[in-house]
Parts: C-alpha cells; sequence; structure tokens
C-alpha cells in the first residue's frame, strides 16, 4: 500500500506556528577573533580614564597585549562605577563607551576606530529594493555609508562595538517580519431568494443558530462593499466562526456556488495575486481595402475577461497582521450590434467594479467581504410580428441577485533561529508562545463573562 501523504508545514490548523531554522539569515559575519577567558571581573570604577588606561587596569592579571590602530583609544575617556561582568563582556563594554572596536587576535587585543562586517541578504522585500534600503538604514545607524553588492546581494559596512550592537539589533527585527502568512480565502456567489433580493442580512449573524456570537456588524447590505472581522468568542460556546459555519449561514438567503478555494501564501512584506477569468473574443475593428477592382477585407480581434482578481499584500508585526486587499471584478453583460458600412459588428458591454481596502487582524480570525449585490433584470415581450412584436401580449420580467462573499483566514508561519524556546510550538494563542504583541480573549475572560464593551465593535 501506497504511504500516507504527509500533512504540509502550511496545513497545520494552528494560527501560529514557530518553525527552526539549522542558520538563520541576516546574520552578521566578521572576524571575530578568540574568546577572553572566560572570568568574571570587576567591580571596577572608572572616572574619565582613557580607553587605554581602563583597559589595562581591567587586563592586568591576565597579562594579555594591547595594539592600537588608531590614536583615538589613547585620548577617549570613560567613566562607569560598579562595572562587573564576564571579562568579555566588560571590556565589550568599555570599548562601546568609547565608541571603538576592540578583537582579541591571536593573544593580541586590538583596539580600532571600527571592524567590517558583511551581512547576506535573502531575496525578500517584494518590489522594494531591499538593498537600498537596508544601506540607508545601517548609514543611519553607524553614520558611514556602506557598499551594497547587487550580484551577490551583500551589505559591507563597517561599525563600532556599539553600533554594531545597534545593527545587530537592527538585522534582528527585520528576521522576525520574515514571517510566511497563509491566507485561506474561500469565495462563494449566492444566488439570492425572492424574500432577500436586497442582500444578505449580516446583522442576523449573531442570532444564527446555536453561535449567538452578541456582536454586531457595522454597516449595510446594499451594493457595498462590508468588510467584516469576526472571530470573538461566543456567549454560547467558543465558535471559532469558520468557512463550515459561514456557509451554513448564507445558504439560509440562497444557492450559493463556491466560486474558489485557493490557499495563498504571501511573504510578508510581499503580495500575491490570484486570478480567475473567462475571455471572451470579438471583433474590434474592419477594413476593406479595393485593388485593380478586387476587395480585400480585414480585421481585428480584441478580448474581455469575465471574472475576478484578488491581490493580497500583507506583513507580520508583533503577532499581528497588517494587510492591503484589492478585488477587481469584471463582468461581461452582452453585445451590442452596431452597422458598420453594411456589415454587423458587435461591441462589447461589460462593468467592472473594485475594492481596495486594510486590514489588521489577529491569526485564526476570520475576514469576511461581503455586501456586493449584482442584480440582472430580463424582459421578455411576446406578440405578433417579425423580430420585433407591433404590439405586445404578454410581458414578462425576471430580476435574479447574486452576493459575492469572501472569507479569508490567516495563519503564520514564523522562521526561527536555533535556541529559540518558541521552536515547534503550535499554539492558537500567539500570546503563550512567548509572544507579548497579543493577549487572547478566552485567556482573559472565560465563555459568558466577556464584558459587554469589548463586543461592541463602535467602542473600538
Amino acid at each position: 500500500m501506497a504511504g500516507e501523504r504527509p500533512e504540509a508545514i502550511n496545513e497545520h490548523p494552528d494560527s501560529v506556528l514557530y518553525l527552526p531554522l539549522g542558520s538563520d539569515v541576516l546574520v552578521p559575519e566578521t572576524n571575530n577573533g578568540d574568546p577572553l577567558p572566560d572570568e568574571i571581573v570587576g567591580p571596577f570604577e572608572l572616572r574619565s580614564e582613557t580607553l587605554a588606561g581602563a583597559l589595562q587596569l581591567i587586563l592586568a592579571d591576565y597579562e594579555i597585549p594591547l595594539a592600537f590602530e588608531t590614536e583615538e583609544g589613547l585620548t577617549r575617556t570613560v567613566t562607569v562605577a560598579n562595572l562587573r561582568g564576564p571579562l568579555g563582556k566588560v571590556v565589550e563594554k568599555i570599548c562601546g563607551l568609547a565608541d571603538l572596536y576592540c578583537s582579541y587576535e591571536d593573544g593580541l587585543l586590538v583596539i580600532k576606530d571600527t571592524q567590517t562586517f558583511t551581512v547576506t541578504i535573502p531575496p525578500i522585500g517584494g518590489e522594494t529594493d531591499i538593498l537600498s534600503s537596508l544601506g540607508s538604514g545601517l548609514q543611519a545607524i553607524t553614520g558611514i555609508s556602506p557598499i551594497t553588492e547587487q550580484a551577490t546581494r551583500t551589505i559591507i559596512y563597517e561599525a563600532s562595538h556599539r553600533t554594531a550592537g545597534l545593527a545587530e539589533r537592527y538585522f534582528q527585527r527585520i528576521r522576525a517580519n520574515t514571517a510566511l502568512i497563509v491566507f485561506e480565502v474561500y469565495i462563494w456567489e449566492v444566488a439570492l431568494n425572492t424574500d432577500n433580493a436586497m442582500g444578505i442580512d449580516w446583522e442576523q449573524i449573531d442570532v444564527f443558530g446555536k453561535y449567538a456570537t452578541g456582536i454586531s456588524i457595522p454597516g449595510g447590505t446594499g451594493a457595498d462593499f462590508t468588510p467584516i472581522s469576526i472571530g470573538l468568542p461566543t456567549r454560547s460556546g467558543n465558535v471559532a466562526f469558520g468557512s463550515d459555519d459561514v456557509l451554513q449561514f448564507i445558504s439560509n438567503y440562497g444557492a450559493v456556488k463556491t466560486i474558489s478555494q485557493p490557499q495563498i501564501t504571501v511573504l510578508s512584506g510581499a503580495a500575491a495575486t490570484l486570478r480567475a477569468a473567462d475571455t471572451v473574443n470579438y471583433v474590434s475593428s474592419l477594413s476593406r481595402s479595393v485593388d485593380n477592382g478586387e476587395v480585400t477585407v480585414s480585421t481585428e480581434t480584441d478580448s474581455v475577461d469575465t471574472g475576478f482578481t484578488l491581490t493580497i499584500s500583507s506583513d507580520w508585526d508583533n503577532a499581528t497582521i497588517y494587510g492591503n486587499i484589492e478585488i477587481e471584478l469584471q463582468e461581461f453583460r452582452r453585445f451590442q450590434e452596431f452597422d458598420a458600412d453594411g456589415t454587423v459588428l458587435q461591441l462589447p458591454e461589460t462593468t467592472e467594479r473594485e475594492l481596495s481596502t486594510q486590514i489588521r487582524i489577529r491569526p485564526g480570525d476570520s475576514l469576511l467581504i461581503a455586501g456586493l449585490v449584482r442584480e440582472n433584470d430580463q424582459f421578455d415581450n411576446s406578440g405578433p410580428g417579425f423580430d420585433q412584436p407591433f404590439f405586445s401580449t404578454s410581458r414578462e420580467v425576471r430580476a435574479s441577485n447574486t452576493e459575492l462573499v469572501f472569507l479569508m483566514k490567516p495563519r503564520v508561519i514564523v522562521y526561527t533561529s536555533e535556541g529559540d524556546p518558541r521552536n515547534g510550538e503550535l499554539d492558537m494563542n500567539p500570546a503563550v508562545s512567548g509572544d507579548p504583541g497579543v493577549m487572547s480573549l478566552e485567556s482573559a475572560y472565560p465563555v459568558g463573562t466577556l464584558p459587554t464593551d469589548l463586543l461592541n465593535p463602535a467602542s473600538h
């Protein structure tokens, strides 16, 4: 028998997954030399002491020679009280206070103005020139313009002990935002029945069956988009409002057809596009030419699309997902015929609708974009006549309304380095995983005790 198909990482149902890597990206590299003896020294109290004198005092018991590549080490002074700790950390702190760089190389402590660092940049940032952007950030931190190599995607920069620490924290911040955001997308078309021709009444979702949420959905249900974020805990049970819940709710308003059900993955800071469309070709122009009594006819064709384009650009920051969502809807309605020099041509009649909105949502919550109602009216006349009746004996009018519903549920895959305590965690609550940016409402308030003001969108 064939082996069971393993589950992929992006198929886990958890809101946030921390995935360890053998070696992380955006890690500055340099020749750090040898480590100093791992011993506790101090406490030291230095008042306007030169860096050379301070290092001689700290290293007096270890007979480590000093070499100065800059005269600044003989003139710059430091002032510090109660300095105590491992020898390597104490030397780094003293050199950082003097804004110089100290490196222990082959038994010799070398004091220099700056140290050269290299960092390889992964292909992140989407359309943004990430090399230039990071280069500008490093220049603001170190005060020295770095060198960028487009061919190898490498940045070479110089930094002192103090600015090297700032640059390392800068890269740590960027590494934290290189997460993978997975959007589960459900797109439905609801053929509204006669009683619900105006659209789905989303206000009723708070009293739908056993899922009484007690929340109020802002906005109306007319021919406008109404973005809704749902996912708060319910009063009668912990219900997450997944695709099955929403599908069951909209089925009460008419026949539901699944248009698409993709899974879109977006690297934090980048964008992804989904397009589903049908193409209709038509003759756009016709020309005739006469040469020696011979008539030559040439035509040009064009096409028109019917479908939608969904573009998602998203960022992950501090346990919160930010994003821009753009939806373009194109619809081919019919051909209009017209006479062009004795030839009947057809031109398409189309409609286009667009939505552009910004979101902020917790991982695992559901984002609902709905309220786009499309109305189609069909008239049928019958009576004596040829192409058109001379007078109507009967007339039939049929109106059909449909509404598009987009449901998105984002999840996050966070890549971590070795030794990170969050490695391998699968948790529905990012706050439990060591991420202080999110607090679960379920952990703060037991089911049934959620304050009323938290359930009112108008107050938040």
